[in-house]
């Protein structure tokens, strides 16, 4: 099977595919698969920018919306996960999983399905102790105040568990958005901090940089392959699962840690010596998490263990202090022209950075009104918690993916890629050049580096070359002129008979994981607790054989020629995701009327899923409709 990954999307969508299509028309290789490790952006109007985490002056509409309103269709089987960019009401919509667009399958704040036999599990969002260990619940509801915005796209110990039930099995790819933690220790680390000299401070005094929950996970599941991406920078390891001990990386897994919650976006430049300040171009964004009295500098940051990195320059003893848990760091001159600071923007004191915009997040103003590219105001949806769900026009004529359609915009991050650039090749309102051959090419070769890179890491392994029980890691960079940001690759079809395009079908294990950990998905505070494991294990194996047994209810397969009608019906073995889940749209699409910002959607497809478990749907259920009035 021919797959395409792709690390952070942020918005970028139809670039995306047609670098894809560029190198299959390059090279002959069609590709079967594509996956995308988080930051998507899955914004269908600008009614979802005041649910998505990114600050107003980098909020672009992007291109998705054309997938999503029928504009064009993905050329190739799309599987998406969540990072801490996203139009968070949107995925709360499909928490259980579903179709974004035709042929784009968001995995769900968790997940596990099968293509062509091959397993791939996601795991949405990124870590953050103080949600995952003590907040706990998805206690998240749209609309999003500015405290809940940065807390609905951390990573649950309810969903994490929930992987932590599947039975391990080696044809198995992971998708994250964070890293697993230790795992820049199981590559070339010294390149990654020459790469990342903001990251030298944090290796100066722990072994942490990552998420411990996925390290847990790495270490249950031992995937072939595991792809990431939330650092903005391409970094490989090869994880030996039984030979070192890894010591180190146990004692991490379990300690109670922080995560930054914090992007680090940093175009191309010079390498410089690690240990040097950090980035002198960045956003700070003051989250919403509380301190401890006296405390100093950010409670949530990760530092690594500088005995890991004895050679490389001192930092200056210490811990930069910081007060932003949740920052973005953006390399603000790829802008051309300055602008001035917004309203509830500080500047900075004398003697420190000039170039560093300080935002105060708890300055809770109301957005203004966004208004569409055509100047008018979609009127609001007749009521938040009663939009009607709007199916695609099957009359509308459905385009495909092509360069040749009127500029777009897309994110504000490759945006400044592109003026960075300053080469004059870019076309007004788009985002980059077209892929070309070049870009084909390269992205041929950087798959065979990749290849010989992984190859010596198993032969400088203490274990030596062909040692089983190792994990394939790559982590990827953002979109953008010069970045590595994508990479082709093979993967061996566990399935004898594969089919072409390939099959996406649920995994009956995790349907039956779901099924068993219902009644306890955590959406209040002090939600009802699991049982303990071997009781939930009990419970959980009963329902693996009551699926395997009975089946599942589902529709039928429509006859040929027939529409999709009658009653549903009880199978067994492999069921297609598209025929128990169907992309509808729940909001109206950039350019349709209706829409709100403050608008919440009950997903058909949501309720289909939960329909096929026997399941009451939990997640944005309907109200329940008043009884009629008294003849």
């Amino acid at each position: 099977m021919q797959i395409a990954i792709q690390g952070c999307s942020h918005g970028s969508l139809a670039e995306i595919y047609d670098t894809v299509e560029q190198y299959t028309t390059t090279t002959g290789n069609q590709i079967d698969l594509l996956l995308l490790c988080g930051d998507f952006q899955a914004l269908r109007s600008v009614h979802d920018f005041p649910s998505l985490a990114v600050p107003d002056k980098f909020k672009q509409l992007g291109t998705f919306q054309q997938y999503y309103s029928g504009q064009r269709v993905a050329p190739v089987l799309t599987i998406v996960i969540g990072g801490n960019h996203e139009a968070s009401n949107y995925m709360w919509e499909l928490y259980h999983g579903g179709w974004l667009a035709p042929s784009i399958y968001y995995m769900g704040a968790a997940g596990s399905v099968y293509v062509n036999g091959l397993r791939i599990v996601g795991a949405s969002g990124i870590y953050k102790s103080f949600d995952y260990t003590k907040g706990k619940c998805h206690h998240e509801r749209v609309p999003y105040d500015s405290k809940s915005l940065r807390t609905v796209y951390h990573i649950r110990e309810y969903d994490v568990e929930k992987l932590m039930r599947l039975t391990p099995s080696p044809n198995t790819i992971v998708m994250s958005h964070d890293w697993p933690t230790t795992i820049a220790h199981h590559g070339d680390k010294q390149a990654l901090l020459r790469r990342k000299p903001f990251f030298a401070e944090e290796a100066s005094t722990s072994i942490l940089l990552g998420s411990p929950p996925l390290l847990k996970l790495l270490n249950q599941f031992q995937p072939a392959y595991w792809f990431a991406a939330h650092l903005h920078v391409k970094f490989a390891a090869l994880y030996q699962h039984n030979f070192p001990s890894h010591s180190q990386d146990l004692i991490a897994q379990n300690q109670s840690v922080h995560n930054p919650d914090e992007i680090l976006i940093e175009d191309d430049e010079p390498l410089v010596e690690a240990g040097k300040a950090g980035n002198p171009d960045e956003i700070q964004i003051d989250d919403d998490e509380e301190m401890g009295d006296g405390a100093k500098g950010n409670p949530d940051e990760i530092v690594m263990d500088d005995g890991e990195f004895e050679d490389l320059p001192a930092t200056g003893g210490g811990v930069k202090e910081r007060v932003n848990p949740d920052e973005i760091l953006v390399d603000d001159d790829e802008f051309d022209t300055p602008t001035a600071a917004p309203r509830g923007v500080s500047q900075k004191p004398a003697g420190e950075n000039p170039d560093e915009i300080v935002l105060d997040d708890e300055i809770d103003d109301p957005p203004a009104p966004l208004a569409p590219a055509n100047g008018s105001i979609p009127a609001p949806a007749p009521a938040a918690h009663t939009a009607v769900p709007l199916s695609v026009l099957a009359s509308e004529p459905i385009r495909p993916s092509t360069t040749l359609m009127e500029p777009i915009d897309e994110s504000a991050d490759l945006l400044a890629a592109a003026r960075a650039e300053g080469d004059g090749s870019t076309a007004a309102g788009t985002i980059a050049p077209s892929p070309d051959d070049a870009i084909a090419e390269r992205l041929r070769k950087e798959a065979e580096e990749e290849q010989q890179r992984w190859s010596e890491l198993a032969k400088n392994a203490p274990g030596g070359q062909g040692v089983p029980g190792s994990t394939k890691f790559l982590a990827l960079d953002k979109c953008g002129p010069n970045k590595r940001h994508m990479q082709f690759m093979e993967i061996p079809d566990p399935d004898p008979n594969p089919s072409y395009p390939p099959r996406l079908t649920y995994d009956p294990e995790w349907l039956a994981i779901t099924r068993a950990l219902h009644p306890y998905l955590p959406l209040e505070y002090h939600a009802t607790r699991p049982p303990p494991p071997h009781i939930l294990g009990q419970i959980i194996e009963d329902e693996r054989i009551r699926i395997r047994e009975e089946g599942l209810l589902v529709p039928p397969i429509p006859k040929e020629g027939e529409e999709e009608e009658g009653e549903l019906v009880w199978e067994k073995g492999k069921i297609d995701v598209g025929r128990v889940q169907r992309f509808w749209w729940t909001a109206p699409p950039q350019g349709e009327p209706g829409g709100s910002a403050t608008a919440w959607y009950t997903n058909p497809q949501t309720l289909s899923f939960c329909g096929m478990l026997g399941l009451e749907n939990k997640i944005n259920p309907a109200p329940p409709v008043p009884p009629a009035p008294a003849q």
